[in-house]
């Protein structure tokens, strides 16, 4: 058989002086002070300006009846739908921001990414709830108004499933994004670890200032909670590893009212 009738192909080598190619530069692990005061910013200004339009457009054709600004705040017929609204619309609009930032996306910029070992899945979950039980127990012996503000929001069982059903998936979500994806980890490069845990808690347990008429001893129990969810996403690495705690946290406070009213059927009960 004549081999040279099957020609070898010629392997040419790569020259000496041709650059490899280069990975795409990676971003900083975590969003920079600026990026924090951007998402910040940007949240402020829809949030304030989709619920303006939103209040604009009740009062102005009464469906909500006569009723005032100061009484609207507290229907969560209407307040509940705006903070869904203001939330998804932040959200897309730093998801569309941020893409352009981060060559990750936004997502990854934030560590919203779940733990992959499978014990974290079966303590994050009970942490939360165990947290929220301990909070609740421990609030007992603090001095607690008797009238919160919050209690506007559980006249009927309509207005108390629509909170609970928003401080369980959706509040979460957005809080743990903006205190534990932004703030907390933009802070830590610069005052270290426990006192941007403690720079990011005292933003968040003020969120929550009004809803206890600013009394200290729920907000002191707010800041604590506000500690632990640091610690997981510290622990965690990863934002929804905290997003699932802290609904579990406040899935057993509501669970807690829900058993205490009869499913929501007997909220008087709960002045008792």
């Amino acid at each position: 058989m004549n081999w040279n009738a099957y020609p070898v192909p010629e392997i040419v080598p790569p020259l000496a002086d041709e650059p490899a190619p280069q990975a795409s530069p990676q971003r900083d692990e975590t969003p920079t002070v600026l990026e924090m005061v951007a998402f910040f910013t940007l949240a402020g200004i829809l949030i304030m300006a989709i619920q303006a339009i939103g209040a604009g457009v009740v009062l102005h054709w009464h469906l909500f009846g006569r009723i005032g600004l100061r009484n609207l705040v507290y229907q969560p017929r209407f307040t509940i739908p705006m903070m869904v609204v203001s939330y998804g619309a932040v959200l897309l609009a730093a998801a569309a921001l941020y893409r352009r930032v981060w060559p990750d996306g936004f997502l990854a910029g934030i560590h919203w990414n779940f733990p992959q070992a499978r014990r974290y899945r079966i303590w994050l979950p009970l942490l939360g709830i165990g947290l929220g039980f301990a909070i609740q127990l421990v609030s007992n012996y603090l001095p607690v108004p008797k009238e919160l503000p919050v209690d506007a929001f559980f006249q009927n069982a309509l207005d108390a499933w629509l909170v609970a059903l928003f401080g369980i998936f959706i509040a979460p979500i957005a809080e743990e994004i903006a205190f534990r994806g932004f703030l907390y980890p933009s802070l830590r490069p610069w005052t270290g670890r426990i006192l941007a845990a403690i720079l990011t808690s005292i933003p968040f347990a003020l969120l929550h200032a009004q809803q206890v008429g600013h009394a200290w001893g729920p907000l002191t129990m707010v800041f604590l909670v506000s500690l632990v969810l640091v610690g997981v996403r510290e622990r965690t690495g990863s934002v929804a590893a905290s997003a699932l705690v802290h609904a579990c946290y406040n899935l057993s406070i509501f669970a807690v009212i829900f058993f205490a009213s009869g499913g929501f059927l007997h909220l008087e009960r709960l002045k008792d």
